[in-house]
């Protein structure tokens, strides 16, 4: 077997025999062996600590996840987070479009920022893309890697509008490559405990759901995630798509307000209700009602123990698995349900003061930028998507 990730031992030993000849960095790089992103990750001995290299694409790091993320991968010594590895993924390679930037990663984590995007495709076995403030154009930025099979992130909302989020998903159907669109509340143990519950549920009568949010928009969208996570295998089934939501709130940028949605079933329709406050008795909660004699409960503690490795490190783990077995937690049909119950409650408070809006209004309507801190700027917008080849239209 070809060892991955070793230089050639030719050049090794022509530099341990001559005693004078130093590799640098870019030499390294070259010497590497290229990796082809769409072969299983394979460890070449269980006694090795091969790790999966990594790249990640942040274009302003103003709204990026890596102050959380980056100790996972590439530990530093004065985290307030993590202190220890908790991954086997390493991060190797950066681009961003300031040269600060790329200096704040190179002191920070160590890794090697690159001069264009598709320059870190050969050499990365899986992409991050964690700004969430980049999200009007995740289609376009995710395109190159997609079309080269490279397993790929998207931060959560993952789109801003159902067309959009079409194309990220048919584009990796199309070139049949692993993409992931996430929340960490997803990968918690009582989302997998709930779904296994409701197996045995004749008919789903309703449910009731809280999640600890800042603003919508970054944090609110973690409640819709979860309940997805928990509904999703029925939802699979055809129990319960959701073709409604109302957003009854003060404010989308602050705490408290709920959603309804309406989930269609061959028996009529039942409704949920997620409540977005702040402070609740927990991170997340979920009760869904049943036929009789079943309720079934999922809750994220909100003071779990070891908070860090027990929730927001569970779903670093599973991006980890897809990018070593190039296979994905989810499917595009998943992508698209999560896309349009965020989109549907987003549109209900943006434009019908919290009037429901049925699924097929969300056809030709797109999300203004919406980020509450620092978002992109429409010229932002435009030059990031030209230099990932695609053009940005203001909605």
């Amino acid at each position: 077997m070809s060892k991955r990730r070793t230089f050639m031992k030719s050049a090794a030993a022509a530099g341990i025999a001559a005693g004078s000849i130093s590799l640098d960095s870019s030499s390294l790089h070259a010497a590497e062996e290229r990796i082809d992103p769409r072969k299983t990750f394979k460890r070449t001995s269980r006694f090795k600590s091969e790790l999966v290299h990594i790249g990640l694409i942040d274009g302003t790091r103003r709204g990026s996840h890596v102050g959380i993320w980056g100790n996972a991968w590439n530990p530093t010594d004065n985290n307030q987070y993590y202190k220890i590895r908790t991954t086997g993924m390493n991060l190797r390679y950066v681009w961003c479009m300031k040269e600060e930037d790329k200096q704040f990663y190179r002191d920070t984590y160590g890794c090697e920022p690159v001069k264009n995007p598709e320059d870190m495709i050969g050499k990365i076995d899986g992409v991050y893309f964690a700004d969430v403030n980049s999200i009007p154009i995740s289609h376009i930025m995710a395109k190159p890697f997609l079309e080269a099979g490279v397993p790929t992130f998207v931060n959560r909302p993952c789109s801003t509008s159902m067309e959009k989020a079409r194309i990220l998903t048919q584009t990796a159907e199309k070139y049949k490559t692993p993409l992931m669109a996430g929340s960490a509340w997803e990968y918690t143990e009582s989302c997998g405990d709930v779904r296994a519950s409701l197996k045995h549920v004749k008919d789903i009568k309703g449910y009731v759901a809280h999640n600890s949010m800042s603003d919508f928009y970054t944090h609110g969208v973690h409640g819709i995630y979860y309940i997805y996570s928990c509904l999703k295998d029925e939802i699979r089934k055809g129990r319960g798509p959701a073709v409604a939501a109302s957003y009854m709130t003060p404010d989308w940028r602050k705490p408290k307000g709920c959603i309804t949605f309406e989930h269609e079933t061959e028996n009529g329709p039942y409704y949920g209700n997620l409540h977005e406050p702040s402070g609740a008795n927990g991170q997340a909660y979920i009760r869904v009602f049943g036929s009789r004699p079943f309720d079934v409960e999922g809750k994220i503690p909100g003071s779990p123990g070891n908070f860090f490795f027990n929730t927001w490190n569970a779903m670093q783990l599973v991006i980890q698995e897809m990018f070593e077995t190039k296979k994905s937690p989810e499917s595009g049909f998943d992508i698209l349900e999560k896309t349009a119950m965020f989109l549907m409650a987003f549109k209900s408070v943006l434009e019908k003061n919290g009037a429901p809006v049925r699924r097929e209004e969300l056809e030709g309507w797109e999300l203004p930028v919406p980020s509450p801190w620092d978002p992109l700027s429409t010229d932002e917008l435009k030059q990031l998507a030209r230099i990932f080849g695609g053009e940005y239209v203001e909605p």
